[in-house]
């Protein structure tokens, strides 16, 4: 047995253990170091009393005793000890035994300790300032050294790869704040100084605030080196002044409106504190010690107000619900006024009342002035009664004359009418009598006159019926195009016989129906525009101009209001009498009775009818310049939906031509009319004419002046005069000598021109050259019908069924017309069969055949399909009826649509493009697409 004394005597804890790990003898030194005894160690595993990091307790017996067999002579390894010390182990072979081991125990080295716990320290704070999004960086102004950390270069927009150097970095600062960076390089900077300021730099098209914070120290070599954190300020910096700003806009609103805060908080105490500003200390004209002294608030309450105010208050911080009072305040100098106050209780966490918030405003100026305003009204009160008492008697004598007038006007009119009835009566059957050319004249003339007597009396009984209330205006739908059309139609040849140039305007915004009464508008503009002619003419100085112009003044989705513009160059009126102008039997001069005729109730009936329709007129007018008539009415936008059938051109293909080379309102106010009424409208150039006629169902050629273009459409007129589509719009005043020029040409007036002519002019156009009615139809030039047998190779992809022979060839040239060949079925057996023998992508088919009708034939072909499981195909009935119910029957059996007889291209184009080019599209882009 080896003697142990010598490894007591040893500085070191030393372990003894055999080759199988177990703990035969601890010196002196161990037991002192580990606070353990030998009698507690003895026979114990040596593994057992080391706990070696990252290893499981089986483990390490394991290594262990490999480490002992291998004599691996001083392994260390950083182990923890029976007390939890971090020991180094040193295991060597015993010089005593072979088969004893020896280990030396070492508690680790002081500086070790602090190097790891520094370690783990910066390591911890480093994950710190990531999360909490703070850069660091570092700065050595003598060798221009510097640092930044990958936070910060992420803070401040660069690249992490970047090497950033200081000067850029101060760079990258906005102009204004880089001269704060020059505190960093002063020379009285020591260890120790902080230096610490806000800046500003531009990152993605926004500025951002940034904090930076430093230090300065001393670093190797004795270097001052300045060292700090960087942090994204932006936020809190919106948010100070956006705060600020809110503060200032309060401060501002609150003097502006003479307003004072007040407030209460609960102390720690429950007890309220009291305070409020100086502006509500000035309003109730307290010292500024009184500040939050509530019983000098008190003091300054009415004695009638004071009780029920403090109940107000005590019940608000009582239950909760907002303080909101009206209460007067006396002064020291015995001022009262009228304070407004309102306050809000807020609650703490708990939920428990803590605190009230409040405003007073002081409403004496307002108490003020409606007491000023009461007694005004109660002076003008008495004033209104005993005028009210002086008018109601003038307005009770005025209608009793008014009625009287009225009586007496109606009499008369009515007795005058009878006897003129009768001469006029003798005088018609007296010009079926033969007479000399004398007796005739006399005749006329005498007629000539009663017939103006009968207008003036039609005058009178208008306007006694509109001063005695008794005329109801009418509200339905009705076409303002249309009664604008009509004026001009009754007009336009007087004004042709007197050599006046007439111009209509029509805005393409005015809807196609309105509500209103036609009757009343088409008498206001009748009068207008009689009177515009009447004292309008042409000489050898210049030429009669009257223009009727309508347009949209202003419009929502109920109301337009429409005005109506009649001007002219006439004779004129003069200021002194257009004050006058719309009083009955008024006329501009005594002497225009004589020369022109009438009874000067045309202007008063429009004034009243306009006031009536509650709308307005205006004159505006200059002697021997002309007068301008303004006429505004609402309008109620037609409750009553239009059907596509309603518009008369819907889907026709127009084009508008211009002969002159540039464009002019006129042009495009056409355009605009045309496709208001659905149609397809495009504006071709002259040069282009050839491919327009071709491609169009209707060409308007729009020639301003005749004799300068002479030539040009006399060329145009022999190229295409075989083209019914075309149409040459010309100057009315030169339509006979376009007619001369082009006996053949279809012609229309475009000025003067309504809308409903130029829309009647084209449709009929169209129609002529689109309809074809199979009863009217030569049928010597059709050609011949497609293959009838079953068997026989399909010739196109379209099916007719159609029993008639006529209308089978009528179909076939309709269809060649519009550019697809078609077969031919003679019922609906016969067009099954050639259904299923062929690829077809559209049928059309009669509804009444024999064998079996359209109807069954289109049941029967959805069944199969249902059961082959076949593509549906469109079906489109081609039918005479036009009974309401007859197209649900047809959609019923199964049909896709309809098209009715007298077959019209048009209506036949519209359906092919529907059912038949859609099926094409989606088969090509099935087919491309191997779908």
């Amino acid at each position: 047995m080896y003697d142990y004394s010598a490894l007591n005597a040893t500085p070191f804890p030393i372990l003894v253990c055999n080759r199988l790990g177990g703990i035969v003898f601890i010196n002196q030194c161990f037991t002192e170091t580990f606070h353990t005894s030998d009698a507690s160690l003895n026979d114990m595993m040596a593994h057992t009393i080391f706990n070696f990091f990252d290893i499981e307790a089986k483990s390490c017996h394991r290594i262990f005793l490999q480490h002992l067999v291998n004599q691996d002579n001083f392994l260390s390894y950083l182990i923890l000890g029976p007390n939890k010390y971090s020991v180094n182990v040193a295991i060597s072979a015993s010089l005593s035994s072979p088969d004893e081991y020896c280990l030396a125990v070492n508690t680790c080295h002081e500086s070790q300790i602090k190097s790891n716990l520094i370690r783990n320290k910066l390591h911890r704070l480093n994950h710190a300032m990531k999360g909490a999004d703070i850069g660091t960086w570092e700065y050595t102004p003598q060798s221009a050294r510097s640092y930044f950390s990958l936070k910060l270069k992420s803070l401040i927009g660069v690249k992490l790869d970047t090497q950033l150097c200081w000067q850029q970095f101060k760079a990258l600062a906005v102009e204004k704040d880089r001269y704060k960076f020059n505190q960093l390089n002063e020379k009285d900077i020591t260890p120790g100084s902080q230096i610490n300021f806000e800046y500003r730099i531009f990152k993605e098209g926004k500025e951002h605030w940034y904090k930076l914070n430093s230090e300065a120290f001393l670093s190797d070599g004795e270097l001052l080196t300045i060292t700090g954190s960087l942090i994204d300020c932006t936020e809190e910096k919106e948010n100070d002044l956006a705060l600020r700003d809110a503060i200032e806009s309060k401060v501002l609103a609150l003097d502006a409106g003479n307003i004072g805060n007040w407030r209460a908080e609960l102390d720690t105490e429950q007890v309220w504190k009291w305070n409020w500003d100086e502006r509500a200390n000035d309003m109730f004209a307290l010292n500024p010690e009184d500040i939050g002294n509530l019983q000098r608030w008190v003091d300054r309450l009415h004695p009638q107000d004071s009780e029920e105010v403090l109940a107000a208050v005590e019940h608000s911080l009582t239950t909760g619900t907002p303080f909101s009072m009206q209460y007067r305040t006396i002064l020291p100098d015995g001022e009262v006024k009228y304070i407004l106050g309102k306050g809000k209780v807020g609650k703490d966490r708990k939920n428990n009342i803590s605190r009230i918030d409040g405003v007073c405003i002081d409403q004496s100026p307002i108490f003020v002035a409606q007491k000023e305003l009461e007694e005004i009204n109660n002076e003008l009160e008495e004033r209104v009664n005993l005028r009210t008492l002086e008018l109601q008697q003038a307005k009770e004598r005025a209608e009793q004359a008014n009625q009287t007038k009225s009586e007496f006007l109606s009499m008369m009119s009515h007795e005058l009418r009878t006897p003129m009835n009768a001469v006029l009566g003798s005088l018609d059957l007296l010009t079926l009598s033969k007479q000399t050319p004398e007796s005739t004249e006399l005749i006329e003339t005498a007629a000539t006159s009663a017939n103006n007597l009968i207008a003036i009396l039609n005058d009178i009984l208008d306007i006694n019926k509109i001063e005695a209330g008794k005329i109801q205006l009418e509200e339905r739908d009705y076409s303002i195009a249309e009664t604008i059309d009509n004026v001009v139609k009754i007009f336009l040849p007087v004004a042709n016989k007197k050599q006046i140039s007439l111009h209509i305007e029509e805005d393409p915004n005015i809807p196609r129906f309105m509500e209103g009464d036609a009757l009343r508008v088409r008498q206001i503009l009748f009068n207008l525009l009689g009177n515009a002619i009447k004292f309008t003419s042409t000489d050898s100085n210049k030429r009669g101009q009257v223009r009727l112009k309508a347009e949209v003044v202003e419009h929502n989705n109920i109301v337009y209001r429409i005005a109506f513009s009649i001007s002219d160059n006439g004779i004129g009126i003069d200021k002194q009498t257009q004050k006058k102008l719309f009083t009955p039997f008024t006329q501009a001069q005594r002497s225009t009775t004589r020369k022109y005729g009438g009874t000067g109730l045309g202007l008063a009936i429009c004034g009243k009818l306009t006031n009536l329709m509650g709308g307005a007129i205006e004159l505006s007018s200059s002697p021997e310049v002309g007068s301008t008539f303004r006429v505004e009415l609402p309008f109620w936008y037609s409750k009553t939906p239009q059907p596509d059938d309603s518009y008369h051109l819907s889907a026709s293909k127009i084009a508008i031509v211009q002969l002159e080379k540039q464009a002019d309102q006129r042009q495009l106010n056409i355009k605009r009319h045309l496709e208001s009424e659905k149609a397809i409208v495009t504006v071709s150039k002259i040069d282009n004419i050839s491919s327009t006629v071709s491609s169009s169902d209707a060409v308007l050629l729009l020639v301003n002046d005749i004799e300068r273009h002479q030539q040009s459409l006399i060329d145009i007129y022999q190229s295409y005069q075989q083209s019914p589509n075309l149409i040459i719009g010309v100057d009315a005043s030169q339509m006979s000598q376009a007619r001369k020029l082009m006996p053949q040409a279809t012609l229309i007036s475009i000025e003067p021109m309504t809308r409903c002519q130029l829309i009647a002019s084209l449709k009929k156009v169209i129609d002529k050259e689109l309809c074809l009615d199979l009863d009217e139809l030569e049928t010597d030039t059709l050609p011949p019908t497609s293959p009838n047998s079953a068997n026989c190779q399909s010739l196109s992809d379209i099916l007719v069924v159609e029993d008639n022979p006529l209308n089978q060839k009528l179909i076939a040239k309709q269809l060649a017309a519009l550019g697809y060949q078609c077969d031919l079925a003679d019922d609906g057996v016969h067009g099954i069969e050639r259904w299923l023998s062929a690829d077809y992508k559209i049928i059309l088919t009669d509804c009444h055949m024999p064998n079996l009708d359209g109807y069954h034939m289109t049941k029967k072909i959805r069944g199969i399909e249902q059961e082959q499981n076949k593509e549906s195909i469109p079906i489109v009935a081609i039918t005479g009826a036009a009974m309401a119910g007859d197209a649900e029957h047809c959609y019923s059996t199964g049909m896709n649509d309809f098209v009715s007889k007298p077959i019209v291209l048009k209506d036949l184009k519209k359906v092919m493009n529907k059912w038949y080019l859609q099926r094409s599209a989606a088969t090509e882009f099935h087919e491309e697409y191997d779908i």
